[in-house]
């Protein structure tokens, strides 16, 4: 998906609203950039490939582990670079083991994973909200910007641009 500055600035935006109205409507870190990931990325998914994102807020189920927005941007990643390696690879002999097969979409994760890292201080929901606070104006306030720059970091590292 080649998209010109000015169209990945909307699209971005887009996502971003759209991921931030999911989070008011569900409450659910990682099903509401994942659901906006995939619609900014044009891709088709299933109730239950849906459903598999709802497990993963609060870094799986409250746990604390790997933020769900952080996991929607490495799930997301995952299908639109797998998809990209396969339509490129389509009809053509491959003889490479798997890993070395799918090096770009680790590349890509790696790239989306360190800066959300940088840009945070942890992939750990228990770092990035301590008290698993979900009722404060102010925790709100901070898993809404965590998910749009989730959202925003995923679009400008599969579609290019800086900003």
């Amino acid at each position: 998906m080649a998209v010109d500055n000015e169209e990945l600035e909307k699209l971005i935006r887009n996502a971003k609203e759209r991921a931030t109205q999911l989070l008011i409507e569900t409450e659910n870190c990682a099903y509401s950039p994942f659901v906006a990931l995939l619609e900014a990325l044009n891709i088709k998914a299933s109730p239950e490939l849906l459903a598999a994102s709802i497990g993963f807020a609060g870094g799986l189920s409250g746990s604390g582990h790997l933020c769900g927005a952080l996991w929607a941007s490495i799930a997301a990643v995952s299908i639109y670079m797998k998809r990209k390696i396969d339509e490129e690879k389509s009809g053509k002999q491959v003889n490479e083991p798997f890993i070395a097969h799918h090096i770009e979409l680790h590349n890509k994760v790696a790239d989306v994973y360190k800066q959300f890292v940088n840009m945070f201080g942890s992939p750990n929901c228990k770092d990035l909200n301590p008290r698993f606070d979900l009722v404060s104006p102010e925790q709100r306030k901070k898993c809404t910007v965590i998910v749009r720059k989730s959202v925003e970091i995923t679009l400008r590292s599969l579609l290019g641009g800086s900003k």
